[in-house]
């Protein structure tokens, strides 16, 4: 079993249909939230999930799919599931979870294009011509929350 959560201090809730224990992170809507808003747990899962698809792409890949077909089926089958809630999370990662996001795109452009295996990933980015994974969650939290602010849903009226 893992380190106590933060959270262990807090007692159990009673209600009257029974007693709840307290979770250390639940999914909701394919979002994993952890008790301490930490994110951890829903970028290993987004990762896991691109992880699997790499093993598809790579054996696209040995079939002898073209170059811009392995990059079409990364950016609609492997990059979206890593971009999945980046509004909700984008300013909320560690270092270290944004590396762990970079280094499955990183893979997958070494996969496409093998002839970047020794560049360095900014080069690759180049070459594949598409932005970091950093820069399209930045560009999916404006343009997520320019939406909102032109939608009604921000001001409130009173009678």
């Amino acid at each position: 079993m893992g380190p106590p959560s933060k959270t262990s201090h807090l007692p159990p809730l009673h209600f009257s249909a029974g007693h709840f224990k307290r979770a250390n992170s639940v999914k909701l809507l394919g979002i994993n939230l952890d008790a301490d808003f930490s994110w951890k747990s829903h970028v290993e899962a987004i990762t896991s999930k691109a992880t699997q698809r790499l093993y598809i792409l790579k054996q696209l890949r040995r079939t002898g799919v073209p170059q811009d077909q392995l990059l079409y089926f990364y950016t609609v089958v492997i990059r979206p599931a890593l971009e999945y809630a980046a509004p909700v999370c984008n300013h909320l990662l560690t270092k270290t979870q944004i590396d762990q996001l970079e280094t499955i795109q990183r893979r997958a452009l070494r996969i496409i294009y093998s002839y970047t295996n020794d560049m360095p990933y900014i080069n690759a980015l180049y070459c594949a011509a598409i932005p970091s994974l950093a820069d399209c969650r930045e560009q999916l939290s404006c343009k997520f929350f320019k939406s909102v602010q032109d939608s009604k849903l921000h001001t409130c009226t009173a009678k």
